[in-house]
């Protein structure tokens, strides 16, 4: 359910980012704020729907090659149970995953608001977003190293 609203919710984003405006203003500090609120709808929502996108085809790949391998082992005889305990991943290896993706928005988020206080927006944003998906990575490293 929550894939299905994220999904809906991540489907809206781009029809706004893409839906065009006909708002004629005279008042010029109008136009300018508006100048730059655009640019960031134009850029980031269509990137941040690719990249959801291709994250749920591989969560969806994942899990569908994982099922088969499954009842590949339970048909060559091995029971349920024993290929259960084989495919499924433990507490930890869960708690890291979410640790994972908490550091990764949190970059994100980070990098976002760098780009935003860097007013126009150009090649050095996406730089200032690779970098900071990049420390997150590195972040991410060394939580998994202690």
């Amino acid at each position: 359910m929550k894939k299905i609203l994220s999904s809906i919710i991540m489907l809206l984003l781009t029809v706004k980012a893409f839906a065009q405006n006909n708002l004629i203003t005279d008042n010029k500090s109008n136009a300018a704020e508006f100048a730059t609120i655009e640019p960031i709808s134009q850029i980031m929502l269509p990137v941040l729907f690719i990249a959801f996108l291709v994250f749920m085809l591989i969560t969806l790949i994942k899990y569908f090659l994982e099922f088969r391998l499954k009842n590949k082992l339970i048909d060559r005889g091995m029971s349920e149970q024993l290929s259960a305990y084989l495919l499924d991943k433990n507490d930890k290896e869960k708690q890291n995953e979410v640790i994972k993706l908490a550091i990764l928005f949190c970059g994100i988020g980070a990098g976002l608001t760098m780009t935003y206080l860097t007013a126009p927006i150009h090649i050095h944003s996406l730089a200032i977003m690779a970098f900071s998906l990049g420390l997150s990575y590195l972040v991410y490293f060394f939580y998994l190293r202690r």
